[in-house]
């Protein structure tokens, strides 16, 4: 039988004020990640996957990222 797999992706939200600064957006990417590998639910087996990272962005001055994004393919 062939393994299969579907995307999955797991999200980080920072609570509303405490947002990541310019240089804690790789804590917000590691807890996406994190998440995406909680809830895999894969067959058994090694794989090579495409990590995709995206985020939701609020565009103000200053902008913020509300919400990251991992997708494992």
């Amino acid at each position: 039988m062939a393994r299969t797999r579907s995307p999955v992706t797991g999200s980080f939200k920072p609570r509303k004020g405490r947002e990541l600064g310019p240089d804690e957006h790789h804590v917000g990417w590691d807890k996406a990640f994190q998440k995406a590998l909680d809830d895999i639910g894969w067959p058994r087996g090694r794989y090579q996957a495409q990590v995709e990272l995206s985020a939701i962005i609020d565009v103000k001055n200053p902008g913020s990222v509300i919400e990251y994004h991992v997708t494992l393919i």
